[in-house]
């Protein structure tokens, strides 16, 4: 029997630290020969419990007659069959963090980059020009295949323009119904968030074994499919991802990094955890910062007025923020190279060969000589219910 039981998520961002690295070693080339020998891509599945292959391209892998599939959604009800959990809540991440009360707040620095702050967009709003290039990052849990951090990088040469786009992890996937079949069969179909992207990698790897991507991983595979057919022209180039400890471990590594908080973050026990303004943050506050969802009063109480667009948007903004303070000739020191590596090794896996490398070179160098305007988007959805059950679904448009 398939383990179909969804653990709790830990949202992890910041996977722009390892493509930041890839693009800088390009300039910095101590670190160009390392990478050469640090390709590191995911490892294929190993599930002896796998069901029979499902071959799928394109649209297919979507149910265009599903109720909640975006064209239908506006007159959609809930399935009826639905037996939702009735003791399923929405988790909210124990992250502490306590910021020095000494702290005063960092000058903002003009750093030459032409980086814009998050704005909210419809996904028929965004475009993938023809000739663009799209890395997929993913701020990934490996043991519980959730991918609840996931951003698109694309990359238009000519343009000199880089697109960071947020996907959220709520979005709503009306699978094909082969796939449907298969969910239902392994008991999978019903559980509370069982149809949100951020579980892509789960139902592709371990549902029905996805054959027909390009990076020999049926979980990733299946995801970039989806949101090639979600998303019309983004066909993924490459993907990386980093787990919970290259994220920590990375920015301890740097030694901390700058954030610039809209305002203050208090905990559930009414801590105050950032300040508002620009501080430098460790990677216990810099994590408690990217993964808050819930904007809470001083008391601890929930304002009600957070949600998962509140939390990528800062994600977004902390990604732009933190990626150009990488990017610096302090944190290239031989010292800080050889541990960033270490992490990359253990923490980040991706799918750039040492023959790719030379299609990021130009990349690397241009964005290293400021040359590269950075826009970063955060996809909206409309809020749904399909199963009754408030998992928090939302349905791209």
């Amino acid at each position: 029997m398939i383990e179909t039981k969804i653990k709790k998520p830990i949202v992890v961002t910041s996977v722009i630290a390892l493509v930041v690295v890839i693009l800088s070693t390009a300039y910095f080339t101590l670190l160009l020969p390392l990478l050469n020998v640090l390709y590191n891509p995911a490892k294929a599945d190993d599930n002896e419990n796998q069901p029979a292959t499902i071959i799928q391209h394109g649209d297919d892998v979507l149910d265009r007659d599903d109720p909640f599939h975006r064209d239908n959604a506006e007159n959609a009800t809930p399935d009826p069959d639905a037996t939702p959990d009735p003791d399923a809540t929405e988790y909210i991440p124990e992250v502490t963090a306590t910021p020095d009360p000494d702290a005063t707040p960092a000058p903002n620095k003009d750093d030459g980059f032409d980086i814009s702050e998050a704005v909210r967009v419809h996904a028929s709003e965004m475009e993938f020009e023809p000739g663009t290039r799209n890395v997929l990052l993913l701020g990934f849990n490996p043991e519980e295949k959730l991918a609840d951090s996931i951003f698109i990088l694309n990359i238009n040469e000519k343009t000199k323009v880089m697109k960071l786009i947020s996907v959220p992890r709520d979005t709503y996937v009306p699978h094909a119904k082969a796939t449907q079949e298969a969910m239902k069969k392994y008991h999978y179909y019903y559980l509370p968030g069982s149809h949100k992207i951020n579980a892509c990698v789960y139902v592709g790897s371990t549902i029905i074994n996805y054959v027909g991507g390009k990076f020999n991983n049926s979980g990733i595979d299946y995801l970039c499919a989806v949101l090639s057919a979600l998303l019309p022209g983004c066909e993924i180039d490459d993907y990386v991802y980093v787990d919970f400890d290259g994220f920590m471990d990375i920015i301890d590594i740097a030694g901390g990094v700058y954030v610039t908080s809209p305002e203050n973050m208090y905990t559930v026990e009414g801590e105050l955890a950032i300040r508002k303004g620009r501080y430098k943050l460790t990677s216990r506050e810099a994590l408690f910062y990217v993964r808050s969802r819930y904007r809470l009063k001083p008391n601890g109480e929930n304002t009600g007025t957070g949600g998962d667009n509140f939390r990528k948007i800062n994600q977004a903004n902390f990604i732009t923020e933190v990626a150009v303070q990488l990017f610096t000739k302090e944190n290239m020191t031989l010292s800080k190279v050889t541990g960033y590596m270490d992490v990359l090794k253990q923490s980040v896996f991706h799918s750039i060969t040492p023959a790719k490398l030379s299609t990021y070179l130009p990349i690397g160098v241009d964005f290293a000589n400021k040359e590269y305007k950075v826009l970063a988007y955060v996809i909206a959805g409309k809020e749904i219910d399909p199963f009754g059950d408030h998992a928090s679904y939302v349905t791209l448009d």
